[in-house]
């Protein structure tokens, strides 16, 4: 891999993306709301939902115009409208931590206005957090497209990192944020040598650095696959770049490694990428592992030298590949502690396969033979055309992204399917994670009050992405008195409603931790 240097990664503003937002309704709220909308798993595989196609839906012709509901927005914090989503109830016990989801739009329904998206329980586009009964904990709507939420560690502390920018034609031209577990903004990853990072991978490693990957153009023959002598192709890079410098450490391309006769896919009308990297990780820490959806193959990467090692897959597998193993048009490739690969198997687009599949594979180096270790799939038999992650989590457990379709799952260690949760049609996530998440936000508790029929005081409170709040309580006083205690409740989702008697003239919510220790409080507002 060759060396390059670029300029500092400034860290921007966080205010810009800090925008709009939205909820997704909680269990007990869907099934009092929607009733047969809830997910019914059995042995007939599921029931409820839309069953997906190969062709993306379209836009609805003559959308209803949106009118805000009480349960549809937050009275707290009216500018958050995440996606409504829906969960099955668990089987079983689900392993711990939040769910990481980054809503968007997929290509098809980038016409919908934000009066139909919302009224259609789209939402805002964004990065999610969400707990297993379908509570957002924490939502931050982007003005650009997000993909890729994930915790990570940087400096020896967990962080949240999310890719944001443009997608045209599948490749991304942006940067990666990361946020401190105060939310703050305290590192960007822009690309290096004049290239801008690409939505489909950031890894940070021990070193400091970042995995990230980007994409430039070069001329190519293309005549041995039936396109132009004097082509052009997609070059999949991958840079290591110093997170707190911006300097490039280490820089690959494909083009230098992987001729284009490796390529699955046939030229067309423009640049023709032939490799289409989608992801790069830490093999062990002298090999990368890098996945390239349009060969059909996963490479073994030399981290210095950028000499590829071995291929797993694709026209020239240096392992023989036994029976289940063979992939196609895959994604998200990961090396696990105990040796195995797991890899998202799109089978998709075109079909290959008649649904996609969560694959563990385990490798005999000496034999030079790879073997289905597990395989995992929807019981609704999804198939996805692009996208979705496989994570073995710490309990065995594995959750699956299903990519271009809505769906996040959880299987037990045995293979079971415990969990299904489901964001809106016509809205996708890249991936979905699983993680542990401590958030403690330096923005105030959020409040807003109304008065019911008796004259109470109907309060409305709320902490965006505050994982240590448990419950609340309400103190009120008249001018620049004392202010006493007037209520309380234990949190509820989001926001938790609580209504007191007016005995005051202004009021304050106190956000508590489980000990009842206080956290923050909210600005003092009128009553």
């Amino acid at each position: 891999m060759s060396s390059g240097a670029v300029g500092p990664n400034e860290v921007a503003p966080s205010e810009e993306t800090m925008a709009q937002a939205h909820r997704a309704m909680s269990r007990r709220e869907l099934l009092r709301d929607v009733g047969i909308g809830i997910v019914v798993l059995g042995a007939g595989g599921i029931a409820g939902y839309e069953w997906p196609h190969t062709a993306a839906p379209k836009a609805a012709a003559k959308p209803r115009p949106f009118v805000p509901r009480d349960e549809s927005v937050f009275h707290s914090r009216p500018d958050l409208v995440p996606p409504r989503c829906q969960m099955t109830v668990p089987l079983s016990d689900l392993s711990p931590g939040y769910i990481l989801l980054s809503p968007s739009l997929i290509p098809s329904a980038r016409a919908l206005t934000r009066n139909s998206g919302l009224s259609l329980g789209v939402g805002q586009e964004g990065v999610m957090l969400l707990d297993s009964d379908n509570h957002v904990v924490w939502f931050l709507p982007t003005d650009q497209l997000a993909t890729n939420l994930q915790v990570q560690q940087y400096r020896g502390e967990p962080v949240l990192t999310f890719w944001q920018g443009a997608i045209v034609g599948g490749i991304g031209y942006g940067e990666v944020v990361i946020l401190d577990a105060n939310y703050r903004q305290v590192a960007v990853i822009r690309g290096g040598n004049g290239l801008k990072a690409d939505l489909h991978d950031c890894t940070l490693t021990p070193e400091g650095t970042a995995l990230v990957t980007a994409y430039t153009t070069k001329k190519a023959d293309l005549s041995a696959l039936g396109g132009s002598k004097h082509g052009e192709v997609f070059d999949s890079v991958v840079q290591e770049i110093d997170v707190a410098s911006g300097k490039v450490v280490h820089e690959w391309h494909s083009m230098d490694h992987v001729p284009v006769s490796e390529s699955q896919s046939k030229p067309g009308k423009g640049a023709f990428d032939y490799f289409h990297i989608n992801s790069v990780s830490l093999d062990d820490p002298d090999h990368l592992l890098v996945s390239a959806r349009n060969t059909w193959a996963l490479y073994r990467v030399d981290r210095s030298s950028g000499e590829v090692v071995s291929r797993l897959g694709g026209k020239k597998s240096d392992f023989a590949l036994g029976p289940g193993v063979e992939f196609y048009w895959q994604h998200h490739s990961r090396r696990q502690p105990n040796g195995t690969i797991t890899v998202f198997d799109d089978g998709a687009t075109p079909a290959k396969e008649g649904q996609s599949r969560g694959l563990v594979l385990r490798l005999d180096d000496a034999a030079k033979t790879i073997a289905l270790d597990k395989a995992y799939t929807h019981p609704a038999h999804l198939l996805t055309d692009f996208e979705g992650s496989v994570q073995v989590l710490p309990d065995g457990h594995v959750f699956i992204g299903w990519g271009a379709l809505p769906y996040f799952s959880e299987f037990d260690a045995d293979g079971k399917l415990i969990f299904d949760g489901r964001l809106p049609t016509n809205v996708q996530s890249y991936r979905a994670f699983r993680a542990n998440w401590t958030g403690r936000p330096l923005e105030a508790p959020a409040v807003a009050t109304a008065t019911d029929s008796f004259g109470n005081v109907v309060v409305y409170m709320s902490w965006n992405g505050a994982t240590e709040l448990a419950s609340w309580q309400v103190l009120m006083g008249k001018g620049a008195g004392p202010m006493r205690p007037v209520g309380s409740a234990e949190k509820e989702s989001f926001e938790t409603t609580v209504t007191v008697q007016k005995l005051g003239t202004n009021l304050v919510a106190v956000a508590l931790d489980a000990k009842g220790r206080e956290l923050a409080r909210s600005k003092t507002v009128a009553v």
